[in-house]
């Protein structure tokens, strides 16, 4: 009998070997227009993360992804890059790994050299809230808590898309605030 946490690995696991991790446009995911599931949960760091006390702030760019995966590999430049080039706008990236230990992910980091946010979902808990049926899987949330897109698998395109995404929802969202 799988835990919750091995069950959801092994789902992730068989879904990465889907050529492009059945990429599902965007629109069509059952999160997209509503309020983004709240969490609670651990940095890598150890340091505590409330996404609840993050909304308003920021436009949060999550990322579920895990060492092991390909596609997570190909893409956590890319979405580091982005998320960069629009950090001073108020975008805030955080790579959520699912079913990982810190240590694991912590020498994937330090053998690569990236420096970036890790929330740790060990037990699969933030992946249910999202619903990740594969990873990598990529959610941009509004400041205003709502969530604007997700992106299901590897896009070939995928620095085009998410520069296209923010350039929509940044003035959007920094409009509103101004009000």
């Amino acid at each position: 009998m799988f835990s919750r946490a091995g069950g959801l690995l092994v789902a992730v696991c068989l879904l990465c070997l889907v050529p492009a991790c059945a990429k599902r446009p965007s629109s069509q995911h059952p999160l997209v227009g509503g309020k983004a599931p709240l969490f609670k949960a651990t940095l890598l760091d150890d340091s505590p993360f409330d996404l609840e006390a993050e909304l308003g702030k920021k436009v949060i760019i999550l990322d579920f992804w895990a060492t092991w995966c390909g596609p997570c590999q190909v893409a956590l430049p890319v979405l580091m890059e982005v998320a960069e080039k629009y950090k001073s706008q108020g975008v805030e990236f955080y790579a959520v790994d699912v079913g990982e230990t810190p240590a694991t992910v912590q020498d994937f980091l330090v053998e690569r050299g990236i420096k970036l946010t890790v929330i740790m979902d060990r037990d699969g808990a933030i992946g249910e809230k999202y619903q990740v049926k594969g990873i990598p899987q990529t959610v941009i949330i509004g400041r205003d808590g709502t969530v604007r897109v997700v992106h299901e698998g590897l896009s070939p395109n995928l620095k085009e898309e998410l520069s296209r995404e923010l350039d929509e929802i940044v003035p959007l969202q920094v409009a509103r605030s101004d009000r």
